[in-house]
């Protein structure tokens, strides 16, 4: 009886999915859409997530000197921060050093490298804290120095990142939502359809005592076919456009984005 029932479902299933062929194929590619995005959305997040974990780690204060600093008032601000039990590493960046760094970051814009020279550079100290939250500590301890021009907290700037990161995270995660809906309301509506057009079919086997299970399983199936097909076509199709979305990853130069081939499958697999 099992199997009986069991080629019954198999064959029942095959056949709805054909008789709706062009339906199914519009419910899968929507699936394929939908599960795309979502899939997409979560491994872009679980980049830039994994990328500012490292840049807060990697989190400096930049004590910008002034442009008459003299020889002791340098020396005189390396000791104190050495010092300072807050402090992890301070490191000593020149005009020449700074000048180098900013030609790296600034290297796909020719214009503004040709136009700044190492003399309009300030001079600074890189301080690593041991704990970023002891930024005020170490600032209230250096301002109105002398020889001090500024002093800067990259938080802030990650700060500013994060909020930009969770603005167009929410605004994807309510697209892929609302695509998601649409997957289900279609594959709802093809199999209702596929209800509809047996409906004298099922009408008939209630008569001779067939259950309201074994009669809803075959079409329950078919969206669960759809789905899945859809969903291991999305997975597939993230794989396959990697360089696209790597590539596109990479344009945040200052944040060093990557995603490797197990990050996508692992990141998108729960979609099955």
């Amino acid at each position: 009886m099992a199997s009986v029932n069991l080629q019954y479902v198999t064959k029942e299933t095959t056949t709805n999915l054909k008789r709706n062929f062009f339906i199914t194929i519009a419910a899968v590619l929507v699936v394929i859409v939908s599960m795309y995005l979502v899939g997409a959305v979560f491994v872009a997040s679980f980049a830039v997530d994994r990328a500012l974990t490292l840049q807060t780690k990697k989190v400096e204060v930049a004590v910008f000197l002034k442009r008459d600093v003299t020889q002791e008032e340098r020396d005189q601000i390396q000791r104190d921060l050495v010092a300072m039990p807050e402090v992890a590493s301070v490191v000593y960046e020149s005009k020449q050093q700074a000048y180098e760094t900013f030609r790296k970051l600034f290297r796909d814009e020719p214009d503004i490298v040709e136009n700044t020279t190492p003399e309009a550079l300030p001079e600074s100290f890189r301080v690593k804290l041991k704990d970023p939250n002891q930024f005020a500590v170490v600032r209230d301890r250096l301002e109105g120095r002398a020889g001090i021009d500024q002093i800067q907290d990259e938080r802030k700037f990650l700060s500013r990142l994060l909020a930009v990161v969770r603005d167009v995270r929410l605004l994807g995660i309510a697209i892929v939502v609302l695509l998601i809906v649409a997957a289900g309301v279609l594959i709802a509506t093809t199999i209702r359809m596929a209800l509809f057009a047996r409906r004298r079919e099922i009408a008939i086997m209630k008569l001779v005592g067939a259950t309201n299970w074994f009669i809803r399983i075959p079409f329950m199936l078919e969206g669960v076919v759809q789905g899945m097909v859809g969903a291991v076509l999305a997975i597939a199709l993230l794989v396959a456009t990697r360089p696209l979305y790597t590539n596109l990853l990479k344009s945040f130069k200052f944040l060093n984005l990557t995603v490797t081939y197990g990050e996508i499958i692992q990141n998108s697999a729960w979609v099955l």
